[in-house]
């Protein structure tokens, strides 16, 4: 008598809601029963038997007051949160409740039947009304109405075909059409039941299916809210993933990376989870490697692994479990392949606005290094302040510059930056056979080298642990001009693999090119400087002798008069003539004259005091300035400083080769304060002693005394 649920609705779901509907359609039907079976108890009283009938009125009662207590004690417990065999149970315990009130019907044709036409004719009436009111109510179960049904008819329409009369064969004949009527009535009620909960099983599944799709789509907004505005993406992917378990009931969400050591596989960056989720080993290795999502269905819960992508390489996976409804697990796919794709625009948009912060910042870094080039006094500050600067304001991890000494070993002039301290033990040799390093492959080449994944490369497996360690993940080795040739290599480190695109690489070739302008423009202020500096000396001293010429002393006198007056002390000038230096020009030549000249200065040099001022003032006239002399003290001191000098002539010069000269010279003195307080005075009155002295020697000569 019944017909098979409908596709879209689950064989259990049916009997919940049978099971439900008869709970609720349970005291209706038992005051009913109760109600008709005391009118029956009335109006067939009068017929036999009596006591009988008196009896069954009582049990029908009885058993409609259990139905009613059933329903007090199940009216609260709902038949949802039962298990599936609990919940058949219960149907069949609510079935058996009015199977035996409709045995109870049928034992009135059976048992009780009445002998008098008319109450025959009551008695048929009363069970048609309790049929059709069966029919009415118990429509949706057809087991129970059918069974109710038959229970009550059938009796009936066997007494009246066998009572034999015609009034009886024909009241029975009706019966059976009428019986005949309500189980059509009660199979079209039943594809009425099935139709109707079917429909509301598919709006009610369309409306859980918008529902979940509402909120897809709103962890799918929140995401590329998300990958908007996010700044880094380990924040990005725990973000998400909390979204994507409270917004859409997924069990978990979790995003994996590689760990820096190949051996560790991979780790955990990002989860959210009612419980911790283990990690899918080799469906997430082969996603990863095959660049191509994985799904596993088992037990009804879809786990997924898709890989995320950035700058087109896979850099994540995403793995997700959840339990989707039977047969539309396709949606679940459907959805992460939409959050894998967020994720990766996220991912993008990070990079895009890290990349242009980062370019921002290197701009600024580049900008500055114009002002450490000008402010920097010397190649060391400034390849330090470099690195500084670079890992300071352009934010690289670490900076650092080395160049080879004489042996050929790589010394690191300057670092900066995390991870830096790791290069006081960096041994690279201009010899090393291996050549990846990127100083030594920027100097065979002499042009930028660029490692963008060195965890990962090959060539650097040596050093994996260490960059691991300071989070090195990608470089860039610049090459360092220095007067047209190659000076020392500018090293970039960054704590992001692939970080180094072509317009950071153009940048930082720009800082290595600015570095190299510095330390030439330093190179032409040090040539520069030096020029100055011997221009000044040739300026204030004899080219011949390198003793102060006549310049430095007229510069060098005020300041001498001026500590003297301050400390009011006395200080002499004396000035020297060499007698006879004009014949070693004509006899010897002025080669000879300029021998005699040096020889002096050196042996004056050695007799004057430690402050003397010694000068040439042009030809074989000398200045000596004895300072720190007492007033007191004036004469005595001239008298020793004056032998003093006269010992530099002492000795024979040596004029030719086996020529060697006695020399004399003429000393004229004149003190400050007692003979003057101005160096031109000074001077005058020095020499115009120094001269009365040659004339006395020259009158004492041709008078033939001996020179004194």
């Amino acid at each position: 008598m019944s017909s098979a649920p409908a596709a879209a609705t689950p064989p259990q779901t049916v009997v919940v809601e049978r099971a439900h509907l008869l709970l609720d359609t349970l005291p209706v039907s038992a005051l009913t029963n109760a109600t008709v079976a005391a009118i029956a108890v009335g109006l067939l009283g009068g017929g036999k038997p009596g006591h009988g009938l008196a009896v069954w009125g009582g049990l029908m009662l009885a058993l409609q007051g259990l139905r009613l207590l059933l329903w007090l004690l199940w009216r609260h417990a709902g038949t949802e949160a039962m298990g599936a065999a609990a919940q058949r149970r219960r149907l069949a315990q609510l079935r058996a409740a009015a199977w035996a009130t409709a045995a109870f019907w049928g034992v009135l044709s059976v048992a009780l039947y009445p002998a008098d036409a008319l109450s025959q004719s009551i008695l048929a009436f009363i069970l048609a009304g309790i049929s059709g009111a069966a029919v009415a109510g118990l429509a949706f179960d057809a087991w129970t109405s059918a069974v109710f049904i038959c229970a009550v008819v059938l009796p009936l329409m066997l007494r009246l075909l066998f009572t034999g009369t015609a009034v009886s064969l024909a009241m029975g004949l009706l019966v059976c059409v009428y019986l005949a009527y309500l189980l059509a009535a009660v199979r079209r009620g039943q594809s009425q039941f099935l139709q109707l909960l079917d429909w509301r099983t598919r709006a009610e599944a369309a409306s859980a299916s918008a529902r979940q799709q509402a909120r897809q789509n709103a962890a799918l907004a929140t995401a590329n809210q998300l990958g908007a505005t996010a700044s880094d993406p380990a924040t990005f992917f725990a973000a998400v993933c909390a979204a994507a378990v409270e917004q859409t009931g997924v069990s978990a969400a979790s995003v994996l990376q590689r760990a820096p050591s190949p051996a560790t596989g991979l780790t955990v960056v990002a989860q959210a989870a009612a419980a911790p989720q283990q990690i899918a080993g080799a469906a997430a290795q082969l996603a990863w490697d095959a660049d191509a999502a994985q799904f596993l269905l088992d037990d009804g819960c879809l786990l997924g692994v898709l890989p995320l992508h950035s700058q087109g390489e896979v850099v994540a996976l995403l793995q997700a479990s959840g339990r989707p409804p039977a047969g539309e697990d396709w949606a679940l796919r459907d959805w992460l392949y939409s959050l894998a794709a967020s994720l990766d625009r996220g991912l993008q948009g990070i990079w895009q606005r890290q990349r242009i912060a980062r370019l921002q910042k290197l701009y600024r870094a580049l900008m500055s290094e114009g002002e450490v080039v000008l402010q920097s006094r010397s190649a060391e500050d400034m390849v330090a302040r470099t690195c500084e600067r670079l890992t300071q304001e352009a934010q690289f991890h670490a900076a650092w510059l080395a160049r080879p000494d004489a042996q050929g070993v790589f010394v690191v002039l300057a670092r900066a930056g995390e991870g830096a301290s790791q290069l006081d033990h960096f041994r690279v040799h201009l010899g090393d056979t291996n050549r990846s390093p990127l100083v030594l492959r920027v100097w065979d080449t002499a042009k930028v080298q660029v490692c963008n994944d060195l965890l990962q490369a090959q060539t650097m497996e040596p050093w994996r642990r260490s960059l691991a360690r300071y989070r090195w993940h990608a470089a860039l080795a610049a090459p360092v001009r220095r007067g047209d040739r190659l000076w020392g290599v500018l090293v970039f480190t960054s704590a992001q693999a692939h970080d180094f695109d072509g317009q950071t690489i153009a940048l930082c070739e720009q800082v290595a090119a600015l570095l190299g302008y510095g330390l030439d423009e330093l190179d032409a202020k040090e040539r520069l400087s030096a020029l100055q500096r011997a221009e000044a000396h040739r300026a204030r001293h004899d080219t011949l002798t390198g003793l102060p010429n006549r310049y430095a002393l007229e510069q060098h006198l005020p300041a001498v008069i001026a500590r003297a007056k301050k400390l009011g002390s006395a200080f002499a000038l004396c000035m020297i003539d060499l007698d006879g230096f004009k014949r070693i020009n004509d006899t010897w030549g002025h080669s000879a004259g300029d021998r005699v000249l040096r020889e002096l200065a050196r042996r004056l040099q050695g007799v004057r005091r430690q402050h003397d001022y010694l000068a040439r003032l042009g030809g074989d006239e000398f200045i000596v300035v004895m300072e720190d002399i007492s007033p007191q003290e004036v004469q005595a001191r001239f008298a020793h400083s004056v032998a003093r000098l006269r010992q530099a002539v002492a000795a024979p010069f040596d004029v030719a080769p086996g020529v060697q000269l006695p020399m004399d010279m003429s000393l004229g003195v004149a003190s400050y304060p007692v003979d003057a307080q101005d160096a031109q005075t000074l001077m005058r009155l020095a020499d115009k002693a120094m001269y009365a002295v040659k004339s006395a020697k020259s009158a004492a000569h041709a008078c033939g005394a001996p020179n004194g």
